[in-house]
């Protein structure tokens, strides 16, 4: 499919959604709004985020169900761009939904583990469009963890969780959420191979690039927060990084503790990604965010008729809706419009 005729359907398609991502004006406004309501009702008269706002009650918005009605948005625009796709790489997108569904089943896993009730969390589900697999009415009235996954036999999720059911509780949500991801870049990372030569060589940055990220935050966490010995970190690493090899890997992972894990990381190319401060908490995860919008950007400006179109805007759509997510933290939060800006991954 990766030719210019193929393409030019789907690329034109595109042009005019991204016609209407936000402006920096935009941000602008919503950084001085004081209230969710007032948010929500700006997004519904001045943005595209209409299309999902167009019926909701703005006088008694929640914070949550704004951000969910927000994602659902970009839901509803990678199912667009799936109609324009077929065979393998309508395969490779739908793939793309399957991270969305994930989000979803982490919100039932940290539910059961933290002993709260899952019914609630229907209303916080981010996916439960035409392509997901998961069975919410059932997963909402588990009661235990083996309950749980047992709902999930028909699903592609039920192997990678199974084996670690019998984990100590400590641990346990750490290392099913780090399957559930490694499943996923598994299923990209096949998908990918059936692609053209040339669009298979520029997701395997994408996904290589990703799949560095992934582990550098997954050993940061592992020392800093669980004390995993090495092995164990280890065994759970993503394969196929795109800079950072399995020997730099196993280095880092045997760092004694948080300072000589950042030490060994500070020569590599995201070194400076993690040299702050601030490196915890969502300072780092901003930072990050934010590599990734500027190398999406960089893309955009020598983007050709290939996969290259799809994928950043999907990506920059999803920077975009964080954003407006974060401006509703910074309302919750009482942050002032300067602090609030700290929190964005683009820069205004």
């Amino acid at each position: 499919m990766g030719n210019v005729r193929q393409f030019a359907a789907v690329n034109t398609k595109i042009k005019g959604m991204e016609s209407r991502f936000l402006h920096k004006e935009d941000y602008l406004n919503l950084l001085r709004k004081r209230s969710v309501r007032e948010i929500g009702a700006y997004l519904r008269e001045k943005t595209d985020y209409a299309i999902v706002l167009e019926n909701v009650q703005m006088e008694h918005i929640h914070r949550d169900e704004l951000e969910q009605l927000l994602k659902k948005y970009i839901h509803r625009q990678v199912e667009k761009l799936i109609h324009f796709f077929i065979d393998d790489y309508r395969k490779f997108f739908k793939l793309m939904l399957m991270r969305y569904e994930i989000e979803d089943l982490k919100l039932y896993l940290r539910a059961i583990t933290r002993g709260g009730t899952l019914h609630s969390l229907q209303y916080l589900i981010h996916y439960a469009g035409k392509y997901s697999s998961l069975p919410h009415n059932k997963l909402s009235q588990a009661k235990s963890m083996e309950e749980l996954v047992s709902h999930l036999k028909d699903t592609p999720y039920y192997l990678s969780l199974l084996p670690v059911l019998q984990e100590d509780e400590d641990k346990r949500l750490f290392h099913m959420e780090m399957n559930l991801d490694i499943l996923y870049f598994r299923l990209l990372q096949e998908q990918n191979k059936k692609l053209s030569k040339e669009d298979k060589k520029l997701q395997e940055e994408i996904l290589g690039i990703n799949v560095d990220l992934l582990n550098l935050q997954w050993i940061y966490r592992g020392i800093k927060f669980y004390q995993l010995v090495p092995e164990e970190l280890i065994n759970y690493m993503l394969p196929n990084g795109h800079a950072i090899g399995f020997q730099k890997i196993k280095q880092l992972c045997y760092a004694k503790d948080e300072r000589e894990f950042l030490q060994r990381l500070g020569p590599t190319k995201y070194g400076f990604l993690f040299d702050n401060q601030q490196t915890q908490d969502i300072y780092m995860e901003r930072r990050i965010a934010r590599f990734f919008y500027f190398l999406f950007q960089s893309y955009r400006k020598k983007e050709k008729m290939n996969i290259g179109t799809a994928m950043i805007y999907i990506h920059l759509l999803e920077y975009q809706t964080r954003d407006i997510i974060s401006i509703i933290e910074a309302i919750r939060y009482g942050l002032d419009e300067e602090k609030a800006r700290q929190y964005l991954i683009r820069k205004l």
